[in-house]
C-alpha cells in the first residue's frame, strides 16, 4: 500500500509539475502577443496619416485602373474609323493615370483619372448599347424619377463650377453639360439615359478636382 501510495504522490506532483509549467507557458504567450499588439499599435499610431493617405491613392489607382481597362474592352469591339472622340477622351485618362502612378501629386491625377475613364466607360457601353440595340430585353423600365434628380443635381453642380479656372479639361466642360441635355433627351430609353448621365457625372467629377 505504501508503495502504491507514493507512486500515486509521485503521478500528481509530475501532474501538477505539467499544468504549473502549461499554466506559465501560456501567460508568456499572452503577455509576448499583447506586448507585439501594443507596439504594433504604437507604430500604426505613429504612421496613421501617411497609411491612410497610401490607401486611399492606392484604392483610387485601383479604381481608376479598372475603368481604363473595361472602357478599353468595349471600345475595342467599335469598328476602325469609329469613335475617334472616345478614343481621344479613353487616351486622355490613360494620360492623367499615368502622372498619378508617377507619384507626383498623384492624387491631383488620381481624382482626374478616375472621373475621365469612368466617362469613357459608360459612354463606350452606350456606344455599344446602341450599336447592338436589338439584343436588348424586353422588359419595362423602372420609374424614372430617380434619374431625374440625378441629372438636376449634376447640372447645379456644373452650375457651381462653371466659371473656374480650369487646366486642360476647358473642352469637355460643355461635352458634359451636352451629355446631360442628351440623357434628358434618351428618356425614351432608360439604358441609354443613365449610360450618358453617369458619364456627365462622371466628367463632372473629374472637373470638380481641377481637370
Amino acid at each position: 500500500m505504501s508503495t502504491k501510495g507514493n507512486a500515486l504522490a509521485k503521478k500528481d506532483h509530475g501532474s501538477a509539475l505539467k499544468k504549473h509549467a502549461k499554466k506559465a507557458a501560456k501567460h508568456a504567450a499572452k503577455k509576448h502577443a499583447a506586448k507585439h499588439v501594443k507596439k504594433a499599435a504604437k507604430k500604426a499610431g505613429e504612421k496613421g496619416v501617411a497609411s491612410g493617405a497610401v490607401y486611399a491613392t492606392d484604392y483610387g489607382l485601383m479604381t481608376a485602373f479598372h475603368h481604363m481597362q473595361r472602357a478599353s474592352v468595349v471600345i475595342s469591339l467599335m469598328e476602325k474609323g469609329t469613335g475617334d472622340d472616345l478614343r481621344d477622351l479613353l487616351e486622355r485618362g490613360v494620360k492623367l493615370y499615368r502622372k498619378a502612378t508617377e507619384g507626383e501629386a498623384e492624387n491631383k491625377f488620381v481624382l482626374r483619372a478616375i472621373g475621365v475613364l469612368r466617362a469613357a466607360e459608360h459612354l463606350s457601353l452606350a456606344g455599344l448599347y446602341e450599336a447592338r440595340k436589338k439584343h436588348k430585353q424586353k422588359v419595362t423600365s423602372p420609374s424614372p424619377e430617380w434619374l431625374q434628380k440625378f441629372i438636376a443635381e449634376a447640372d447645379h453642380r456644373l452650375e457651381k463650377i462653371e466659371h473656374a479656372e480650369r487646366g486642360k479639361g476647358t473642352d469637355l466642360f460643355p461635352v458634359t453639360v451636352e451629355l446631360l441635355r442628351q440623357s434628358e433627351d434618351a428618356d425614351h430609353d432608360a439604358q441609354l439615359a443613365y449610360e450618358l448621365a453617369m458619364a456627365a457625372d462622371a466628367l463632372c467629377f473629374a472637373l470638380e478636382n481641377g481637370l
